[in-house]
Order: C-alpha cells, then structure tokens, then sequence
C-alpha cells in the first residue's frame, strides 16, 4: 500500500467533504435569503451536506486517478442478511432503550397524554380523533417499515463518503504496511465518527440562529453520539462488505431519533435527551458501540 498516496486521498477527501457544505454553510447564513427565508435557507444547507460526501468520493477518485474498484455497492444481501437487519432494528431498540432511561430518570418530563403528539395532529381532524397511544404506535410502525427504506436512499450519498470511502482509506493508514487489521479498523470507525459530527457543526450554528438557542456544548457532546454510531456502520459496512447495510442503519437512526420527543413534557434537555444525541437518550448506542469496539471479533479482518 502506497502511504503517501493514501494520506493524499484522505486530505483531497475531506477537503471537498468540509470544503464544499462548509463554503456554503457561511455563504447562506450571510445571505439575504436567511434573513428572508430561514426555513427554506436552512433546508438548501442541509441538501448541500448529505449530497457532499459521494461528490468528495467521486472527485478525489477522478482527482487521484483511482478508478471505481471497491465502491462497496454491491449489496451482497444472500450472505449479509443479519447485517442488514440489525442494523435496521438496533437503532430503533438504542433510541426507545435511551428514551426510556430518560424518562426514568426525569419522570417530570414524561408526558403521558402525548401532548407534543396531539400538537402535531391538531391541524387533521382525522388523526385529533384516534386515541394518541395508538397514534404513537402507528407513527412507529410506519418509521420502521416506511420511513427507513425511504432515509435509507437519502442517506446512500453520506455513506458512500464516509463508510464506503473514508473508512478503508483511514484503515489503510494505520495499518500502513502490514494487512488490515482489527486495531487499524478500530481506530478507523472512531476517527470517522469523530470527523462524521464535527462535520455537522456548521448546521448545528445555523439551527441555534434559527431557535434563538445556546449551540455550545451541544456540539461537543454530540460527538459521542456519532462516534457510537459509527462503530456500529463501520462494523456492518466491514463485516458485509457493503455500503448498504450502513445506509439502511443511518436511515434508521435518522427516522427513529425523533421518537422519544413526543413524549416528551416540557422543554428538552438536549445534553441529556431524549433524543439518542443526548448523553442519556444515546446511551444504549454507547453501549452497543462500546461493546462492538472491544469485541475480539466484531472487526477482526476476515
């Protein structure tokens, strides 16, 4: 493995997946169009960061001249059926274990009529009438069946940079001339993670100018969070052999993660929860990561 040209691929990389959602982070909060449309601004910014990472793939493969081996599309579903599944149904049993856990450790916050729910379905006469328990369960089961198919698409771009593209390349790096190896794909999925959500930070500073909000330490926090869940996509992206599996898990995670929220009762605590981004909302995601992370097999290399 040639290092020097694996460390220019890393640095082409994450220039054009920071350089480019960055740029255009700053670009739209000075614009006229925020002050004007702030919703609509903050929509344009969020298209510009999920689209950015297989653009950064796709433009350091033309840019180093690397070719399109090993783009990990392959969904190789016959032998890799469990890695699809788990990670289909971990994020959703990660995100009801934390919010539980919240919600017993701050019963002050458990609201048990729904009112967040209720809020939401005011506007459709319909939905006001159903009992908003059995609105709860319906919203999940469509989160689960419906939504996670669809995020899964919407989340294929960011897992073809980071998963697909970023994590071998990383693996590669520290395993330098030996073989890959689990200490290397170890510190690979935690580096990932760690660049994965400091790469949000721009959308968290324009969401607190939207919300009139305090970002910081959010941000910071937010970084176990998504350092958890990369130990999670990087072992099934390795274990598997494809990207699909990580998209399917980062789909999961995005449309279950609002879940716990609606039982919510008063404000939310973000630092703690209940959302899985919280310390205690995203504790059963550290747990299986951590879990995952000290597993003699979980990364060893086949």
């Amino acid at each position: 493995m040639n290092t020097s040209l694996t460390i220019k691929r890393i640095v082409i990389f994450l220039g054009f997946a920071f350089g480019i959602p960055w740029v255009a982070a700053l670009a739209i909060a000075l614009s006229g169009f925020w002050e004007a449309n702030p919703l609509q601004a903050m929509m344009l910014a969020n298209l510009v960061f999920i689209s950015t990472p297989v653009l950064a793939n796709l433009a350091t493969r033309l840019t180093t001249q690397e070719g399109w081996e090993n783009f990990m599309l392959r969904p190789n579903f016959r032998r890799n059926w469990r890695f699809w599944l788990a990670t289909w149904l971990f994020p959703f049993l990660a995100t009801v274990t934390g919010g539980a856990l919240f919600y017993l450790l701050f019963p002050q916050s458990f609201d048990p009529t729904l009112g967040e729910l209720r809020k939401l379905t005011a506007s459709v006469p319909a939905l006001a009438e159903i009992n908003p328990w059995l609105l709860m369960l319906s919203i999940t089961l469509q989160i689960v069946l419906i939504a996670t198919p669809i995020n899964t698409v919407v989340s294929l771009g960011e897992e073809l940079g980071w998963r697909a593209y970023l994590l071998p390349k990383l693996m590669a790096h520290f395993a330098g001339s030996e073989p890959a190896n689990a200490s290397a794909a170890r510190k690979a999925a935690l580096l990932v993670g760690l660049i994965h959500g400091i790469w949000h930070w721009p959308l968290f500073f324009l969401s607190t100018r939207l919300d009139s909000g305090s970002a910081f330490p959010f941000p910071l926090v937010y970084l176990v969070f998504t350092c958890s869940m990369s130990i999670l996509l990087s072992w099934a992206t390795l274990r598997s052999a494809s990207v699909w599996p990580a998209a399917i898990g980062h789909g999961a995670i995005n449309g279950t993660s609002a879940l716990a929220g609606y039982l919510l009762k008063g404000p939310a605590l973000p630092l703690l929860g209940p959302a899985p981004t919280g310390l205690i909302g995203g504790l059963a995601y550290l747990i299986l990561g951590l879990g995952l992370f000290f597993s003699r097999k979980a990364f060893a290399q086949k």
